[in-house]
C-alpha cells in the first residue's frame, strides 16, 4: 500500500513575487512624513479667529443693533408680517456671540502664556513660581516683584501680550455694556377708525343752554373745567413755563378709543388758539371806554361774579363791544364764526388788606414781590383787589390737523407749527370765548391749571386762557354737536431703541412724521 503523501509546505518567500505585493512593501528609502502646523502658525491662526470674532460682533453692534426697535414682554414676535426680536432675544445672541469669543480667546491666551513660560524658565528670567503665577493670574511676572521684569526685547513682547490677554477678559463686559436701551415707540402702518362725537352729545339740549332763562350753566361750566384738567394733567407734557413739549399746543379731548400714546391721529378737525401777545397798560390814559368800569355781572354766564373772587391768578378776557346776546332762535347752532383781534384781559394778583400796602408794592403774592415788577398800571375793585389789566391778541377757530399726536388715550395735540395753523370758522368758537370769564375763574381757583406764576405773569395768561377756550370748545361739541365723522388714526406701540442718542429725538420725531406721511399718501390715492 502506498505510503500517504503529505502536503508540501510552501512558505511565502519561496512564492513569486507579484507586482501587488511588491506595490504593496513599504521601502526602507521613504521616510514616514507626518505634516504638522508649527505652534507659532497655530497661535497666529487661533488669533485671527479670535479678531474676527469680536470685529464681527462689533461691527454687528454698531452697524445692526444701534438703532433696532426691540420689542418689549408685551409684544408679538411678528408683526406687520416682520419677525421683531425682544430685548431678551437680543441679549441671548450677544451672549452666544460673547462664549465664541470668550473660547477663542480663552484658547489664544492658553498657548501664548505657556510659551512665554517655556521661554522664561528657558531663559531662566524668573523662577518657576513667577511663572505659575503670570499663567494663573495672566499678569507679567514683573508686577509683583521687581527683580522679575523682562529687560530684553523679547521680554519685553511678553509683558505687552500678556497684558493684553489680561485686558481682552473685559471684552464681554465692554461690549455688553456699550448697548443702551431707550424707550421709544412704533407707528403702526395699519389705520383705525375713530368717533369724533360723543355718544351722549345731543342738539336738542341746546336750546336749553341757549336760553339763560331755561337753563343753569354751572354743569356745563363743571364739564368745561373737567376736560382743561384732562387736557393737561399731564405735567411730564410741559416745560418750567407751562409750554406744550408735544405741539403747538392745540389740545383736544376724544373718545377713548384704547389708542396708546404716541399715537397719531389724521385729518381731525380740532380747537385751536395762537396767543400772539399780551400787553399790560402803565398809564390810566391806555384804559378805553368802560372796559374796566364794566360790572363783572356783565361777564357771567352763570349770576356769578368773577371780580367777587379774592384769589391770586382769576383771569377774565372780554370784549365790552361783543357781549353774549339772547339769541333770535333755538332750533340750529351758532353760525359759524372765528376770532383774530386783541380783548381786554384782566389778572388779580393779591388781595390787600386795608392795613397793607398799596397795590405796587404788595411783596408777597404768587407772582412774586408786585413792587419788583415794571410800573403797569395796577387797578382796584371793591378798594382791595389788585388787578392787572391790558390787551390780549390771539386767534381761535378751528383747523384740520394732518396729524395729531395722543398725549393720553383721551388727548391728542396738534403737531402742525403753530404758524402754519390754517384757522377756520366753527359754530362753538364764540360760545367758547363768551364762557371765559366763567371758566377761568374756576380753573383758577380749583388750581387744576398746574400752571408755575414765579415771576411767570405773561406765559400764566397765555397758559389758562389757552386751557379755557380749548376746554370750553371740547364741552359745546360733546354736549350738543352729533353731527357723527370718523377719523383715521395709527396706533403706536411701545419700543425699546438700541443706543438711541437723546440729540438724535429730534430725527426720530422726523422719521415717525415721514412714515405717517407716507400712510396719508397711500390713503389718499
Amino acid at each position: 500500500m502506498d505510503a500517504e503523501k503529505k502536503p508540501h509546505n510552501v512558505s511565502k518567500t519561496q512564492l513569486p513575487a507579484t507586482e501587488t505585493d511588491i506595490d504593496a512593501e513599504p521601502t526602507s528609502s521613504t521616510p514616514e512624513r507626518k505634516r504638522r502646523l508649527p505652534a507659532t502658525a497655530k497661535a497666529w491662526i487661533i488669533l485671527f479667529i479670535h479678531g474676527a470674532c469680536c470685529i464681527t460682533l462689533a461691527l454687528s453692534i454698531a452697524l445692526g443693533l444701534d438703532g433696532y426697535e426691540a420689542g418689549d414682554q408685551s409684544s408679538p414676535h411678528r408683526v406687520e408680517g416682520k419677525v421683531l426680536l425682544r430685548v431678551g432675544d437680543i441679549t441671548t445672541l450677544v451672549s452666544v456671540a460673547l462664549v465664541i469669543v470668550k473660547i477663542s480667546a480663552g484658547t489664544w491666551s492658553t498657548i501664548v502664556l505657556w510659551a512665554f513660560g517655556r521661554h522664561i524658565l528657558t531663559r531662566k528670567s524668573a523662577p518657576s513660581i513667577a511663572v505659575s503665577r503670570m499663567i494663573r493670574w495672566r499678569l507679567p511676572p514683573g508686577l509683583r516683584n521687581l527683580k522679575y521684569i523682562l529687560r530684553d526685547f523679547r521680554g519685553w513682547i511678553i509683558s505687552v501680550t500678556v497684558i493684553t490677554v489680561f485686558i481682552q477678559q473685559f471684552t464681554g463686559p465692554i461690549l455688553t455694556g456699550s448697548v443702551n436701551w431707550n424707550t421709544a415707540f412704533h407707528v403702526s402702518k395699519e389705520a383705525v377708525n375713530t368717533s369724533s362725537v360723543a355718544q351722549t352729545a345731543n342738539f336738542s339740549l341746546w336750546p336749553l343752554y341757549d336760553d339763560p332763562e331755561l337753563f343753569d350753566k354751572k354743569l356745563k361750566l363743571k364739564v368745561a373745567a373737567g376736560y382743561a384738567n384732562l387736557a393737561w394733567a399731564d405735567t411730564s407734557a410741559v416745560d418750567a413755563q407751562g409750554k406744550s413739549l408735544v405741539g403747538n399746543g392745540c389740545r383736544h379731548v376724544v373718545n377713548n378709543d384704547g389708542l396708546p400714546q404716541n399715537s397719531t391721529l389724521v385729518n381731525a378737525t380740532l380747537p385751536c388758539i395762537n396767543i400772539k401777545s399780551i400787553r399790560w397798560y402803565r398809564d390810566e390814559n391806555e384804559v378805553v371806554g368802560d372796559e374796566w368800569s364794566i360790572s363783572g355781572s356783565s361777564l357771567t354766564l352763570i349770576g356769578d361774579n368773577p371780580y367777587d373772587y379774592f384769589t391770586g391768578g382769576v383771569t377774565t378776557v372780554y370784549d365790552t363791544e361783543n357781549l353774549r346776546e339772547p339769541p333770535d332762535s333755538h332750533d340750529k347752532p351758532p353760525p359759524a364764526n372765528k376770532f383774530s383781534g386783541t380783548m381786554t384781559v384782566s389778572l388779580m394778583l393779591a388781595r390787600r388788606e386795608n392795613s397793607g400796602p398799596p397795590c405796587s408794592k404788595l411783596p408777597n403774592t404768587i407772582f412774586g414781590d408786585i413792587g419788583a415788577l415794571p410800573p403797569y398800571l395796577i387797578e382796584t375793585a371793591r378798594s382791595n383787589n389788585c388787578f392787572l389789566l391790558g390787551k390780549i391778541d390771539f386767534t381761535a377757530g378751528v383747523t384740520k390737523s394732518s396729524r395729531a399726536t395722543y398725549i393720553n388715550s383721551r388727548v391728542v395735540e396738534d403737531a402742525t407749527p403753530i404758524q402754519d395753523v390754517v384757522f377756520e370758522a366753527d359754530s362753538w368758537v364764540q360760545e367758547a370765548i363768551w364762557l371765559l370769564p366763567d371758566l377761568l375763574a374756576m380753573i383758577s381757583i380749583s388750581n387744576v391749571s398746574q400752571l408755575p406764576t414765579y415771576h411767570n405773569i405773561d406765559n400764566y395768561v397765555n397758559g389758562i386762557v389757552r386751557q379755557g377756550f380749548l376746554g370750553a370748545w371740547d364741552m359745546l361739541h360733546y354736549s350738543f354737536d352729533d353731527n357723527q365723522t370718523h377719523y383715521d388714526a395709527f396706533p403706536a406701540s411701545a419700543r425699546l431703541v438700541a443706543d438711541s442718542p437723546e440729540g438724535n429725538e429730534k430725527e426720530r420725531k422726523e422719521e415717525v412724521h415721514g412714515v405717517v406721511d407716507t400712510l396719508l399718501g397711500g390713503l389718499a390715492s
